[in-house]
């Protein structure tokens, strides 16, 4: 029984180590197998670099193609028939040209040149050419004025004569009114003189049509020279009304000169002027 036992667990060994040894084996050689696979590459096949092959194409002529080619060229043909045949109709119809000249003699030509070459040309002298004289033109004389320019500066003179006539006599009168005014002044009294000049004045007064119907008075300062002349005016005390203070004002501009007055007698006067309705 112990031999037995022992027979028996020898044989279990032997076959255990038997079958790890197959199992270690066939693990090997699957990973050489997996390392030989993974270590072997394909090798790479290198492009050709040369142009793919032509591929030749027969085409055959279409029947329709191939008639149309021949009549194309039946027609030049014939076109290329038809100018030959006009261009000799056209060489017969021209009339022959007349055969040229017989060459002329050669040496008659040469004596001619001869002869010509001995004869003297004539030289011609150079003639002076007198130019004429130049001629002068007669200086102009100077165009009369029209007579209508004479006639308007006559006019002129005559009425530039006549103005400074009329102003003298203008002058001479006013000088004469002046004198005579002042003979008079000198003969009347201060009071007469005053009367007067208040009468001047009114014959010289105008009512503003500005003004209404209102009433007022409005006195008028003003400067006189020897001879009645009014020197300057200014309103010594208003009316109120604007309208009657400017028409004092012009009143006494427009009565210059006034009368003359006396010896003795105040230069500078002040006057009221009364504007009313009546």
């Amino acid at each position: 029984m112990i031999g037995c036992g022992i027979g028996t667990s020898r044989r279990d060994k032997a076959t255990a180590a038997l079958i790890w040894s197959g199992a270690s084996l066939v693990t090997v050689t699957a990973h050489v197998g997996v390392v030989a696979w993974m270590l072997h590459v394909d090798p790479v096949v290198a492009a050709d670099s040369s142009p793919p092959t032509a591929i030749m194409l027969e085409l055959a002529i279409a029947p329709e193609a191939m008639q149309a080619e021949m009549t194309d060229i039946a027609s030049d043909k014939t076109s290329a028939d038809e100018n030959a045949a006009a261009q000799e109709r056209k060489r017969q119809d021209e009339p022959q040209k007349p055969q040229a000249e017989e060459a002329k003699d050669p040496s008659y030509e040469k004596t001619v040149e001869h002869e010509v070459s001995k004869e003297k040309v004539p030289v011609i002298e150079e003639a002076e050419v007198k130019l004429p004289p130049e001629r002068t033109e007669p200086a102009k004389k100077p165009e009369p004025k029209p007579a209508r320019q004479k006639a308007s500066t006559s006019q002129r003179a005559s009425r530039a004569s006549n103005a400074k006539r009329q102003a003298q006599l203008q002058t001479r009168q006013s000088d004469r009114f002046a004198a005579a005014q002042t003979s008079e002044g000198m003969a009347m009294s201060p009071a007469t003189w005053q009367s007067r000049l208040m009468a001047h004045l009114e014959t010289r007064k105008r009512y503003p049509g500005d003004a209404g119907a209102r009433m007022g008075i409005v006195y008028v300062r003003f400067t006189i020279d020897n001879a009645g002349n009014v020197l300057n005016v200014a309103v010594a005390r208003s009316s109120g009304v604007g309208g009657f203070d400017q028409e004092g004002l012009a009143m006494v501009r427009r009565a210059s000169p006034v009368p003359p007055p006396p010896p003795g007698v105040n230069r500078s006067i002040t006057v009221p002027i009364r504007f009313n309705t009546n």
